[in-house]
């Protein structure tokens, strides 16, 4: 379930928002939400029926919206590496957001997929992606570049430091992604560590972030 949170702070930069100080919630309910912050901007194109657009008068302070889902499980109850990943979502997404659009020159529209062993991780490290983005001003797609089945089965057989760059190469050829298009992944390399990686595949050539 997705709650958004309407926060009319002048400086909200400045703030650190902690969903425990919620007035509305108990500490165990504050702990149970998994938030990201946005633009009221951004969270007005996101949800448009919900946000309303930000005003044109110069006299009000600026909003910020907090988009935040509900836990599917209790605190501890997931994999230590999935917690020390999500403990820490929003800041290692926002680094490797800035340095992605660093990297890439130009206006492009961006795709972002995480790889990640629980789907339902790996979707909340694209959503937060591609928010990230999104507050930076890029053109955020929610489609993802695919391949054709044979390409997906030689890819599976690769290291996957080699696959990125392979599957990025094919994304261009097969024209999945064109040249006014990039594309983000945001991975695991190896299971067993709680570090994010990254690159980006932009014309065909794929370069590590991260």
């Amino acid at each position: 379930m997705e709650i958004l949170l309407l926060m009319l702070v002048p400086t909200l930069a400045d703030l650190v928002f902690d969903p425990t100080l919620d007035v509305w919630q108990t500490h165990q309910q504050a702990r149970s939400l998994e938030c990201v912050r946005m633009t009221q901007a951004a969270a007005h194109e996101r949800f448009p029926g919900r946000v309303p657009e930000p005003s044109a008068r110069a006299t009000e302070p600026d909003a910020d919206a907090m988009a935040c889902t509900r836990r599917i499980m209790a605190e501890g109850e997931r994999p230590a590496r999935d917690e020390a990943i999500l403990s820490s979502l929003s800041r290692t997404v926002g680094d490797i957001a800035e340095v992605a659009e660093a990297t890439v020159p130009g206006d492009r529209m961006w795709h972002v997929e995480s790889f990640y062993p629980d789907a339902r991780v790996a979707s909340k490290i694209a959503v937060a992606a591609r928010t990230h983005l999104a507050e930076r001003g890029r053109s955020v797609s929610d489609r993802v570049p695919l391949l054709a089945a044979g390409d997906i089965v030689v890819l599976g057989s690769m290291d996957p430091k080699d696959a990125y760059r392979v599957a990025c190469a094919r994304y261009y050829a097969e024209r999945s992604l064109g040249s006014a298009e990039a594309f983000l992944g945001i991975m695991l390399v190896d299971p067993r560590e709680t570090n994010l990686h990254a690159g980006v595949c932009v014309d065909g050539e794929w370069k590590w972030l991260r």
